[in-house]
């Protein structure tokens, strides 16, 4: 693989425990025809307003796609750590491995950030874009989600510079920490994101609601104090022509909830009151206000499966994406595992 790089250009939750790699199931598109790909260090620029790098991952397959959809995988290294070489050194091998897997397979360009998941201040998840990571008022972490749009404008750049025009709307993909990111950022941005495939967040995507049953829903569980942590209230027209594809195992049991880095004490009382005390209860109360709220969001759970991914999920991944290059929102028949496992299930 041809590498260059671009200048000027305590606690743990549980998902700690699981996946340092977002889609384990394809992790060895580095190791085929490597000379065929080639990814780009592109250096922070706090000029162009981002503090960290990022990688850009040109597959030979993007040749002749024109105008293409850039994809968006966010770096999940899976635990803290003050040390920015490790979290760059994780976002290598996801923008190497997985990420270049469903790049290769959608022939698009892939970016990965480098972004920090900081030890010493252990409640800012800045991998999961949690409320914390939004209300950081200084430093390097500030508006991580401003920074990566100022990533993919650069990265445009240069697709152009190269020949390659690209679509002003990305696509996202991301599975636990990344998925919630992804989640998160498609509701603060719709109008940035053409379609985004998330797993493994919790059971319980992001609420487009201000509140319910009374309850005011702040971010991360909702939108009610959008405006004040970004300055934008929720957009729920441009929301709802975002193309989503959000699934979970109906065997995950990793219910980040109970952790303080992924909720505080009173986002999690919040949550258990408004959508459930189980993951799988959460899961049906918040596919059930998506569609009261008439957003075509496609829910997806897997039978037979926990929190992983299996080479069929990371295929339907790639085909939901693949099917909404265009405006139209567009769903798919995901796969069905064998009668052992009861099938998969489209709620």
């Amino acid at each position: 693989m041809n590498r260059n790089t671009f200048r000027n250009a305590p606690p743990r939750s549980l998902t700690v425990m699981m996946f340092v790699l977002l889609f384990a199931a394809s992790p060895v598109c580095a190791a085929q025809d490597e000379e065929k790909e080639e990814l780009l260090r592109i250096e922070a620029d706090r000029s162009k307003g981002f503090h960290f790098p990022c990688f850009l991952l040109l597959p030979e397959s993007i040749a002749g796609r024109d105008p293409i959809h850039l994809l968006v995988v966010p770096n999940n290294t899976g635990s803290p750590s003050d040390e920015l070489a490790r979290h760059e050194e994780s976002a290598r091998r996801l923008a190497e491995g997985s990420g270049c897997g469903l790049a290769r397979s959608l022939k698009v360009p892939l970016l990965v950030p480098v972004f920090p998941r900081p030890r010493t201040d252990w409640r800012i998840y800045v991998h999961a874009l949690d409320r914390d990571t939004l209300l950081v008022k200084s430093g390097p972490t500030l508006r991580v989600d401003l920074q990566l749009l100022a990533m993919v404008d650069r990265a445009r750049a240069i697709l152009s510079e190269r020949g390659i025009a690209t679509e002003e709307k990305i696509f996202m993909a991301g599975f636990s920490a990344s998925g919630n990111f992804a989640n998160r950022f498609a509701l603060l941005h719709p109008g940035r994101v053409r379609a985004v495939a998330t797993g493994g967040v919790n059971g319980m995507p992001i609420l487009p609601l201000r509140e319910k049953d009374g309850q005011r829903l702040r971010y991360h569980v909702g939108a009610a104090d959008l405006k004040e942590l970004t300055g934008k209230d929720l957009d729920l027209d441009a929301y709802k022509k975002v193309s989503q594809f959000i699934y979970m195992g109906a065997l995950d049991e990793n219910d980040t909830l109970p952790f303080g880095d992924a909720y505080d004490p009173e986002d999690a009382a919040l949550t258990r009151a408004v959508l459930g005390e189980s993951m799988a209860e959460r899961w049906e109360s918040s596919r059930k206000i998506y569609a009261d709220l008439g957003i075509p969001a496609q829910f997806v759970t897997y039978n037979g499966t926990g929190h992983t991914i299996r080479p069929e999920m990371v295929a339907d991944v790639v085909r939901f994406l693949d099917a909404n290059r265009g405006e139209e929102i567009v769903r798919i028949e995901p796969h069905q595992y064998p009668a052992e496992t009861k099938g998969t299930k489209e709620e």
